[in-house]
C-alpha cells in the first residue's frame, strides 16, 4: 500500500474513533496520516481531536497548520474562528467570513459570522447574516432561536417572544424556543402597567413550560446542560420577592435533568478528611468587573493554612485581573470551550468539601451549572442579588447590614450573614484631576448624578428624579443612555412623561454614551454634587465608586437586599442623615443638598473621614473562613 492509500486508511480510522468518542486513539490516527501524507484536513480533524482532549493551544496550531496547506479550507477556517472568537474576534471574524465563501452551506459559520457581528452590536448586519442562515438551514432550530435570542438582546421584546414562539411550534421539542417564548423579559419597562404585564405574562409562561416539561427530554447531560442555558437576568429588576417565580423555575430545570443526568444530581458524601477544606470558586466574571472587584480577595485572601482553594473560570478573557487571582489559587481551572457536562465532572472529580458561585443569575452557563449538585456543601453569593431557585444551593451567603429583618423567607436557600461589605474591598483611586468639561457638563449648575443602567432604573424612580429637578431649578440630572438604542428610546419617553408631569424640561436631564472607563468614570463623580441612588435596586459597585470619589448618596432603601446596599454603607459611615424613610423624604434630602454648597462640603468630608470603615477590612474574610469550616464539617 502506498503512502497516499495509508494516509487515507489513518484518516479513516481517526474518524470512526473520533465519532466514537475514543479521542486518544482519534487523534494518533489523525497525527499518522498527517505523517504519511500531509493534508489540511487530516491536520483540521486532529485539531478537533485535541479540543476534544481540552488542548486548546496545539488545537489552535494544528488549525494554523492545516490552513498553511490549503488558505480557503473551509471546516479550518472555521474551527479556528470559534477557537479563538473572544481572544481575537477581529481575526476571527476573518476567518468566518473565509469559511462562508468556501463552503456557503455551513450554517454554524453563519451563526459565528452571526454572533461575531452581534458582539460588535452590528445588528443590520447580523440580522442580514442570520436570514441567510435560515435560508440554507430552515430545518434546524438553533437558526430561528438565535434570529429570535438577537431581537430580544436589542429588547425587541414583542418581536423577540413571537419568533420564539413561532420556532417552538415549528419545533415543539426545542427547549430553547419555548424559554424563549414564555419567559423572555423587556430590559426597560415602558410604565408600571408594562411591569405588571411582562411579570404576569412571565408567571403564566412557566407554568406552560411545567405542563410542556415531558416534551424536553434529552439523550444525554450534554444536551440537557445545553439547552438549559437561559438566565432569568431581568426578573430581579421589577423589584419584587422572586422566591417564588424563581424556585418554579429551579424546579423545572430538575425535571428536565433528571432524566438525563441523574448522576449531576445526586448527593455528594461528606468528607472527613483531615487538613485544609477544599472550597472552589466557580465564576465567569473573575477579572475588573463587579463580580471581580467584590470576590477576589475569597480567593486571594482565605488562609491558604486552612483551605486548599480551587477556581473554575468559564469565560475565555483572560484579563490581568484574572491572572492575580489565578496565582493566589491553590489550583486555577480555566474551563472556557469545554461543555457544561464536562465542567461538572471536573468538579466532581476535584472531590471539593464546599464550592461556591459568587454569582448565579447573570451567565446562562453558570445558571445552568447552579441546578446540579457537583459538592456536597453548595453556596452561592450576591454577585447577582436574588436567590438561585435551585434545590441543591444550600446557602446563600450575603452582607448581615443589607439584609432586612424578613430575608430568610426571600430565598430558597439558608442565608449566611457576613459583616461589613462582605468582602475586602480596596478602595478604588481616583485619578487625574475631575473636570466637567471632560464630560460636556456645564460648570455653573448643580448636578445630581444618577449612574444606574438603564434596566435598573424602575418606573418608581421616575417621579423621584422628576420632583428633585422641579423643586431645584438650579440643577441637572446626568445619567447614561443604554447599550441599546430602543431600551434608552423607552425610557427616554418614559422619563419625559414624568417629567412633563411636574413641568419639568426634557433638557434637564444629560445623557451621557455608556462606555466610560473606570478611571473616568470616577473622575465624573467627583465632578458631580449628590448622587440619586435608585430604588428597589440601590447602587452596590456605583454607591463604592460614589463613596471613593466622596460623592454624597441620597438613597431609600426597599424591601429586598439589592435596595438596601447603599443604605447600609451609609450606615456604616455614620451617615444614616443620607438616608430616607418615604418617596417625600428622599426628595426633601435630595432637594436640600443640591442646594446647600456648604453642606454637601461637609458631607464630602465626613465620606473622606470615615470611609477606612468600608474598604480594605479583613472582618469579612475571617466571618467567611469560620462559615466555610462551620458548614463543610456539618
Amino acid at each position: 500500500m502506498d503512502a497516499a492509500a495509508s494516509a487515507r486508511e489513518a484518516l479513516d480510522e481517526g474518524i470512526r474513533a473520533h465519532d466514537e468518542g475514543r479521542y486518544q486513539d482519534a487523534l494518533a490516527a489523525f497525527e499518522k496520516s498527517a505523517s504519511l501524507q500531509a493534508t489540511a484536513r487530516a491536520l483540521n480533524n486532529a485539531g478537533m481531536a485535541l479540543l476534544a482532549l481540552h488542548r486548546r493551544d496545539e488545537a489552535q496550531a494544528a488549525f494554523e497548520r492545516a490552513l498553511g496547506l490549503d488558505v480557503r479550507h473551509a471546516l479550518a477556517n472555521f474551527n479556528l474562528a470559534r477557537l479563538i472568537s473572544t481572544r481575537d474576534p477581529t481575526r476571527a471574524f476573518a476567518l468566518a467570513e473565509a469559511a462562508v465563501q468556501a463552503d456557503p452551506a455551513n450554517s454554524d459559520a453563519w451563526l459565528l459570522v452571526t454572533d461575531l457581528l452581534r458582539r460588535r452590536q452590528d445588528y443590520g448586519n447580523a440580522m442580514r447574516a442570520v436570514n441567510l442562515t435560515i435560508e440554507r438551514a430552515p430545518q434546524r432550530a438553533v437558526t430561528w432561536t438565535t434570529r429570535a435570542a438577537m431581537l430580544s438582546e436589542m429588547d425587541e421584546t414583542p418581536a423577540a417572544r413571537s419568533e420564539f414562539a413561532a420556532a417552538w411550534r415549528r419545533f415543539p421539542g426545542d427547549l430553547r424556543a419555548a424559554m424563549g417564548a414564555t419567559l423572555t423579559l423587556p430590559q426597560v419597562y415602558a410604565s408600571h402597567a408594562h411591569l405588571e404585564e411582562s411579570r404576569a405574562a412571565y408567571a403564566a409562561g412557566l407554568g406552560q413550560l411545567h405542563e410542556a416539561a415531558q416534551r424536553f427530554r434529552r439523550p444525554d447531560a450534554d444536551a440537557a446542560l445545553n439547552d438549559l442555558r437561559w438566565t432569568n437576568f431581568y426578573l430581579a429588576y421589577q423589584g419584587r420577592d422572586d422566591r417564588a417565580l424563581q424556585s418554579s423555575y429551579g424546579d423545572f430545570q430538575q425535571r428536565v435533568l433528571e432524566p438525563s443526568a441523574p448522576g449531576l444530581l445526586a448527593p455528594r458524601p461528606r468528607r472527613r478528611r483531615a487538613g485544609r477544606v477544599r472550597v472552589g470558586f466557580l465564576s465567569h466574571y473573575f477579572y475588573n468587573c463587579v463580580v471581580g472587584r467584590y470576590f477576589a480577595s475569597w480567593v486571594k485572601r482565605l488562609d491558604p493554612t486552612r483551605f486548599e482553594r480551587v477556581v473554575y473560570y468559564t469565560n475565555a478573557w483572560v484579563a490581568d485581573d484574572t491572572r492575580a487571582i489565578e496565582s493566589s489559587a491553590d489550583t486555577f481551572r480555566n474551563v472556557a470551550g469545554l461543555t457544561l457536562a464536562s465542567i461538572a465532572r471536573q468538579v466532581i472529580d476535584d472531590d471539593l468539601d464546599v464550592l461556591v458561585y459568587p454569582e448565579v443569575g447573570m451567565h446562562p452557563d453558570i445558571v445552568a451549572l447552579s441546578a446540579l449538585r457537583l459538592a456536597p456543601v453548595q453556596c452561592m453569593a450576591w454577585g447577582h442579588p436574588t436567590t438561585s431557585g435551585s434545590p441543591h444551593m444550600d446557602w446563600y451567603i450575603s452582607c448581615e447590614a443589607m439584609e432586612p429583618a424578613d430575608a430568610p423567607s426571600q430565598y430558597r436557600e439558608r442565608l449566611a450573614l457576613l459583616p461589613g461589605l462582605g468582602t475586602n474591598y480596596a478602595m478604588p483611586e481616583l485619578s487625574g484631576e475631575p473636570r466637567r468639561a471632560e464630560f460636556g457638563l456645564p460648570e455653573h449648575r448643580t448636578l445630581y448624578l444618577a449612574p444606574q443602567s438603564l434596566f435598573k432604573m424602575h418606573p418608581d424612580n421616575d417621579a423621584l428624579v422628576a420632583r428633585v429637578l422641579a423643586e431645584n431649578a438650579d440643577a441637572d440630572v446626568v445619567m447614561f443612555e443604554a447599550s441599546r438604542e430602543r431600551s434608552t428610546r423607552t425610557f427616554r419617553t418614559r422619563l419625559e412623561a414624568a417629567l412633563a408631569a411636574h413641568g419639568v424640561a426634557p433638557g434637564r436631564v444629560r445623557m451621557l454614551k455608556p462606555d466610560l472607563q473606570h478611571a473616568a468614570y470616577l473622575r465624573l463623580n467627583a465632578a458631580c454634587d449628590v448622587m440619586l441612588d435608585s430604588v428597589h435596586w440601590s447602587g452596590g459597585n456605583t454607591s463604592v465608586d460614589a463613596i471613593a470619589a466622596a460623592l454624597p448618596i441620597v438613597t431609600l432603601p426597599g424591601a429586598l437586599m439589592r435596595g438596601r446596599q447603599s443604605a447600609a454603607m451609609l450606615a456604616a459611615l455614620e451617615m444614616s442623615g443620607l438616608v430616607a424613610g418615604d418617596a417625600d423624604e428622599y426628595v426633601k434630602k435630595a432637594v436640600a443638598l443640591g442646594r446647600d454648597r456648604e453642606a454637601r462640603r461637609h458631607a464630602s468630608d465626613a465620606i473622606r473621614a470615615r470611609r477606612s470603615a468600608l474598604f480594605s477590612r479583613d472582618e469579612p474574610i475571617r466571618a467567611l473562613e469560620d462559615f466555610l469550616e462551620t458548614a463543610t464539617r456539618g
